[in-house]
């Protein structure tokens, strides 16, 4: 069976670190050599309940110091319309991890990239640049992401926050092509940039109108998988979000992608009924499930 460790706390890195610590013997048997690469979610760099916490960061990091000594690099493309990358990282205090913990801070946005075909609204086949770094399946890839609402997709969880860090930032705007076709092409992106480890912070998530405008919600946990499909199907699981509803979700489970059935997830830590806690959706959620 698939493991998800679900993990209750009130300090942010050190439930994160907990978090890993029972899902570790996936983590080691998962590796791989080439670089580690952790990629936060900065759809604001301004709106620190919209992003990825430091604290976060350093969870993972303290986990993985323990027995990796090899070059960790901490990437993201925000947009230049909210700032870009560099000002998230000097706004959500990132550069303290250079001296902490001997990382690499890297703007996706600098390339290289590669040009990967998507379909528009009308079905029709166009491109948009991705991180060659990110291609790279020789890297390890971790995926930390936060417990939040969307607009367009219900929920953004570990799989689109490592898809919508890939892209260029100028071409994420051609990603949005509607209910139906978004959804697929954030399934048919993922599986290029699919995430080995998935860690995902709800110990503040985001509820309402998500993922930049919402309002906090204490949930309390920390999540974490080598599986990100099992890994967001938990996360639904504590939002009170039906996951058959989650359009990207299920077009991943039907290219085999990872678990969605959670008769097959092996839960670790807390037990699900004990973590749920039920998030108000966006105001078009509605509109939102028309995807199908």
């Amino acid at each position: 069976m698939v493991k998800v460790s679900l993990v209750k706390g009130r300090k942010r890195k050190d439930t994160v670190k907990t978090s890993l610590d029972l899902i570790s013997g996936d983590i080691r048997k998962g590796l791989k050599p080439g670089k580690l690469i952790i990629k936060p979610n900065f759809v604001s760099t301004s709106v620190q309940l919209a992003s990825s916490h430091v604290d976060q960061i350093r969870g993972i990091l303290d986990y993985f110091r323990e027995f990796h000594d090899k070059e960790i690099i901490i990437a993201e493309a925000a947009s230049p319309f909210t700032g870009g990358t560099p000002e998230g990282f000097e706004n959500f205090g990132y550069h303290q991890l250079i001296e902490e913990y001997d990382v690499e801070l890297v703007d996706l946005n600098e390339g290289p990239f590669e040009k990967v075909p998507i379909l528009d609204g009308k079905g029709n086949t166009i491109h948009v640049r991705v991180s060659k770094l990110l291609l790279d399946r020789d890297n390890y890839l971790v995926s930390a992401a936060r417990l939040k609402t969307h607009d367009t997709v219900v929920v953004t969880l570990s799989i689109k926050n490592m898809v919508m860090g890939s892209i260029y930032a100028r071409d994420k705007v051609m990603v949005h092509q509607g209910y139906k076709y978004t959804n697929l092409d954030l399934a048919e992106l993922a599986g290029r940039v699919w995430p080995d480890l998935s860690v995902i912070d709800g110990l503040v998530g985001m509820e309402g109108n998500g993922p930049e405008y919402g309002t906090a919600i204490d949930a309390g946990i920390a999540i974490s998988s080598t599986d990100p499909l099992a890994a967001d199907r938990v996360a639904c699981e504590v939002m009170g979000v039906d996951f058959s509803k989650v359009g990207y979700l299920w077009y991943c489970s039907e290219k085999g992608l990872g678990e969605l059935d959670l008769s097959r997830i092996d839960i670790r830590g807390q037990r699900l009924k004990d973590c749920i806690r039920p998030f108000k959706l966006h105001s078009t959620v509605e509109q939102q499930y028309k995807w199908k």
